[in-house]
């Protein structure tokens, strides 16, 4: 298990992560969403104990018991983190970075490194300065699995690959937590791939974690209700109700709302006039653009680019 507790990180005079507690259990795939610039890679770089929190610490379960990540090689050992811009050694190839890693990581399979190299077509002994992006992250991942490391740590690797290939990267991460018991950590903006992939999501919005829990549990957080009644209604239905993107129009109200969807109808049927009441689930990306809007990332573009000349 990764804890991370009251963790606060800050560059000069701003803030990125303030106070950020989560737990990521033991053979769980956890996926970090969040806007641009709201402290994913900042964090994943804090718990590959490559930045000092400010404030707070990290630990992580290791075979010697649990350590702090920051300054413990031990631990290092455990942790392979696959940057978005994955840094290899002038003049490598995927053999040498290989023979580089095997060096470090005690579990590293040049087996399993042969067998990925075979599926994503690469030619081990080709100069990754040569490889294109996509190339690359397949080079960064194939290492990273290779890795065989207890916590796998994965900052946007979805980007620049293609669907077969995306595809594939998700069924060989699944995969590998199923065969090595690994905890896998991604951040991606790829919210389909998080869904289809995760069972466990946080998502960093404004400093510090909006949610921290089951994609499953999450879902059910939040639905989407439209409500028909007899006469013209307006907001004070809702009394009581948290809710967000509201539409009232006449007799329909069409919201999100974060409360159960049964104490809703309750609530809608106590107010009178209920004749309709309809129920939709949201998607993790719903979800997400629900609550940027929450945290003041929404804008309005009507009439940014000014009427017919």
């Amino acid at each position: 298990m990764i804890e991370i507790n009251h963790v606060t990180k800050a560059f000069g005079d701003k803030t990125v992560l303030d106070n950020i507690t989560v737990a990521v259990a033991d053979g769980s795939i956890y996926g970090l969403v969040g806007y641009n610039g709201a402290g994913k890679t900042t964090l994943l770089n804090l718990i590959a104990g490559l930045y000092r929190p400010d404030g707070g610490n990290i630990t992580a379960d290791t075979e010697n018991g649990k350590l702090a990540v920051y300054g413990s090689e031990r631990v290092r050992r455990d942790l392979f983190l696959i940057p978005d811009d994955p840094y290899v050694l002038p003049q490598a190839s995927l053999s040498t970075m290989a023979a580089f890693y095997r060096g470090f990581y005690p579990g590293f399979s040049m087996e399993t490194m042969e067998k990925l190299t075979e599926i994503f077509g690469l030619d081990p002994k080709k100069k990754l300065n040569g490889f294109s992006k996509g190339m690359k992250r397949q080079a960064a991942i194939i290492l990273g699995l290779s890795s065989r490391a207890r916590y796998l740590l994965l900052d946007e690797s979805f980007d620049g690959l293609d669907p077969n290939i995306r595809m594939t990267v998700c069924d060989l991460l699944m995969e590998y937590m199923a065969e090595t018991g690994a905890t896998i950590i991604m951040a991606s903006h790829n919210l389909h791939e998080i869904e289809h992939i995760c069972d466990t999501v946080g998502m960093l919005n404004g400093t510090h974690i909006v949610y921290s829990c089951e994609i499953e549990a999450i879902k059910e957080r939040y639905t989407r209700i439209r409500a028909a009644f007899d006469r013209e209604v307006d907001e004070t239905a809702l009394a009581g109700i948290t809710y967000g993107e509201l539409n009232a129009c006449g007799k329909v109200l069409s919201f999100v709302s974060e409360t159960p969807a049964d104490t809703v109808e309750v609530a809608l049927r106590v107010h009178g006039g209920l004749c309709l009441f309809e129920t939709y689930p949201l998607s993790l990306e719903e979800v997400f653009k629900y609550e940027m809007k929450k945290g003041g990332k929404s804008y309005d573009i009507e009439g940014l680019f000014g009427s017919k000349a």
